[in-house]
């Protein structure tokens, strides 16, 4: 009797310690889900008030202009907001949406853009968490083609090699390390890290 005693005395402590621990890897999962919900908030004001400050200023000297933005805008808007809430999403998807951000920016700047997306088809089917691309974008052109006069040219690549998926997110612009300061705070590259 005292065996069994201890056994069940021993087996609760080891199944209370064990419950402890998963209760703890749930919340440091839940913290991790809120934290990069916060990182998604952070980013997505901030390239809908860009985008709708760019319609605005083409409204009254070019109206089919600001309509075009605004149509691109919305094909982005619907195809983005089921990613931006879930955890992971396939590149494919994250390709799509900085597609049509890149189409945006090329309204906005017309000739003075262009760019090209390459991925390979099991780069595409990875999963990645959603805006994950988007920032590093948005400072290739801000950064590199927004400060010079000559057109530029955005490179987005993807591809697994040795089972690691790989990013490239490439301009030919003006870069970083130009002569003019640099408008930013790094949260973008913050918040992708």
């Amino acid at each position: 009797l005292s065996v069994a005693m201890t056994s069940v005395f021993v087996s609760a402590i080891f199944g209370w310690a064990a419950w402890q621990e998963w209760h703890e890897e749930q919340l440091k999962r839940r913290s991790k889900e809120a934290e990069l919900k916060l990182l998604q908030a952070q980013i997505e004001p901030h390239y809908l008030f860009n985008t709708l400050a760019n319609v605005r200023s083409l409204i009254d000297f070019a109206p089919r202009e600001a309509g075009e933005m605004l149509d691109a805008f919305t094909e982005h808007l619907r195809a983005s907001l089921t990613s931006m809430r879930a955890e992971l999403v396939p590149l494919d998807q994250e390709l799509a949406l900085v597609g049509h951000y890149l189409r945006l920016m090329q309204l906005r700047m017309g000739e003075r853009l262009t760019f090209s997306i390459e991925a390979t088809a099991d780069a595409r089917a990875a999963l990645v968490p959603p805006l994950l691309l988007q920032p590093l974008v948005e400072n290739a052109i801000r950064h590199g083609l927004e400060r010079q006069v000559e057109p530029g040219n955005v490179q987005v690549a993807a591809r697994v090699v040795a089972g690691q998926l790989h990013l490239c997110v490439q301009d030919d612009g003006i870069g970083l390390n130009a002569a003019q300061p640099s408008k930013g705070s790094g949260v973008a590259t913050q918040n992708v890290r």
